[in-house]
This record gives C-alpha cells, structure tokens and sequence, in this order.
C-alpha cells in the first residue's frame, strides 16, 4: 500500500491536496554563508506557522520542506511548526549540495551515510520520531559532478533502493539534471522515482526533453523568479513538452529566503507561488501539476511498515 509519509505521520495520496514540491520553512546555513547573505536565513518558527496559515488560506494543502542536514536541518522546530498547522509538511533527509556538505563526509562510507538516510526515513529524524519522506540530493556545479557528490549519490541511491522513498534534486542553476538521472539509474533507481529539481533556470528545451524521455520528473520550482527567467518562458516550455507527451512536471517556487515570505514582509509566499500558477496555466493545468501529479510522485510503498501510519501518530 502506497502512502505519503509527512512529519506527524503517513497519510493516504488522496488527502494531500495542492503541494508545493521543493520550498523551505526554517533553514540553518553554514555560518560563512549566513555572513556572506544573510537574507538566506530562516529561523523564526512563529513566521514560518504564519506563512504555513496564509498557504492554507489560499487553497494550500501540502509542502515538501527540502532543508537538509547540510543546510541546518532542525527537525524538532520543524515538527513543532507542522503540529500547529493544518497543511501537510513533508520533510527531507539527505544533503543539499558539495558547498554545503560537513567537513570528511567524502570520508563516511557509504553505507553508512546510507543508513542514516534510511534511519530518517524509517524511525524519525535526530531523536523527534518524525519521519522524513523524500531524499535530496544536489549538485553544486554547473559543469560537472563533484567526487564528494559521487559519493553521495551512490548513498542516496542505496537509500532510495532499501525504502522506494523519492528522490529529489537540486541542481545549480538547472544544470547536470540530465547527468543525476543518468547515475540514478545507473545505480539501479527508476527515473520515475526521481525529481529533477530547479530545470526552469536552464530553459533549453533540447535539455529539459533530453530529461522527461527518461521518465524523470521535471521540477520548474522558481516561478515568479524573473532573474532566472520569465514565466512566460516557463509556461511556452511546459505546453511544448505536454505536446510531446511528457507530462511528468511538479511546480514550486523554491522560496528560501526571508525576502521571499509574506510572513517576513517578502513577496511573492507560498499563496502569490499557487496564485501566479493558476493564472498562467489555467485550473486543469495547475490541478495536475499541483495536486494530481505530486500525489503520484510523492506516493510510495515504505518498506520499514512500522512508525505512526495516520497523522496523530508522530504527535503522540
């Protein structure tokens, strides 16, 4: 039986509702990052109840919390924010990115970075119980794979394979998506069970088919983001892969950063991302992509078969 695992417990795919696939609640950026941008920081769990309860005002349903352990993970601040909200909140186990990766994790062997993935994903994150439901990974290249993100791939992979959770990616500047998806199976994971995240950043339409012929799904998780590229241009690539068929496609806004969150007095929050999607692909486009589709990709069949299995079991 296939579920959607969430922090307060596992739920069936028909109660998740419109889902927002890779955002950010509370982050925790190495230090020298934090120097270098400060407005990369999210650490006020009463802000981030408020941003949760504006989304549900708008029709929110879920949201897929991508902070990883690299990039300040605070499993327990998390749980306590999606007790208090109505909106489902999957969390993430696995790394962000090489940039951000502690110091001698190209040194931990795989197996046992594996095992800690598996240990979230299965008996809960750093002591809460709470469990996570999708496995990041990331690139922080443009041109090629890091040997410390080799590694790690090959742990996330092992993970996936002993769980069947997703994977899902990041990729700088949507980049080497389509090199993810080849290692990814490579290793034994089927594309379907992997995200490819941040692809509208790199609208080079050759790349993005080049990926759904796969059988990946494609993440365009920066709408509304027109320093990377105009909506416009997203909305023109998405209707020419569904001409062609592929209509594997998860939307987001990647919303990271204080000046991005109505609760900190940003723009556009998680309520301008569904609103702006709406509007430019229509309600028969937006439902598939934010309903229909993430509880399909979300949805998997946990092979662990213990832990709570409805949303009061993590709270307890």
């Amino acid at each position: 039986m296939t579920i959607i695992r969430t922090l307060t417990g596992d739920i069936d795919a028909s109660e998740l509702g419109v889902t927002l696939c890779h955002e950010h609640l509370l982050t925790g950026p190495p230090s020298w990052a934090v120097a270098s941008d400060p407005d990369l920081l999210l650490d006020d769990p009463e802000r981030a109840v408020e941003e949760l309860g504006s989304y549900e005002a708008a029709g929110g349903g879920a949201l897929v919390e991508m902070t990883t352990i690299d990039y300040g993970r605070d499993a327990a601040a998390l749980l306590a924010v999606a007790k208090r909200s109505r909106v489902h909140v999957i969390a993430a186990t696995g790394f962000q990115k090489g940039t951000y990766y502690p110091e001698g994790l190209e040194k931990t062997p795989v197996e046992q970075l594996a095992a800690r993935m598996i240990a979230d994903l299965t008996e809960g994150m750093d002591d809460t119980g709470a469990r996570a439901g999708v496995i990041k990974f990331g690139t922080c290249r443009t041109d090629h794979l890091q040997d410390d993100e080799r590694h790690v791939l090959a742990a996330v992979a092992a993970a996936q394979l002993q769980t069947d959770a997703p994977i899902s990616t990041h990729t700088q500047a949507g980049t080497l998506g389509d090199k993810q998806i080849e290692r990814f199976v490579d290793a034994g994971v089927a594309a379907d069970s992997v995200l490819i995240g941040h692809v509208d950043r790199n609208l080079d339409f050759g790349y993005l088919r080049a990926i759904a012929q796969t059988g990946a799904w494609l993440g365009f998780d920066h709408w509304t983001k027109s320093k990377y590229a105009e909506d416009d241009d997203r909305v023109a690539n998405i209707e020419r892969l569904l001409e062609e068929g592929h209509d594997r496609i998860l939307v987001s806004g990647d919303l990271g950063r204080p000046s991005y969150q109505l609760a900190y007095g940003g723009t556009p929050g998680f309520t301008g991302i569904v609103q702006t999607v709406r509007e430019r692909l229509g309600d028969e486009l937006a439902d598939l992509f934010l309903i229909a589709n993430p509880a399909r990709f979300f949805a998997f069949d946990p092979l662990d078969r213990v832990g709570p299995t409805d949303s009061e079991g993590a709270a307890a």
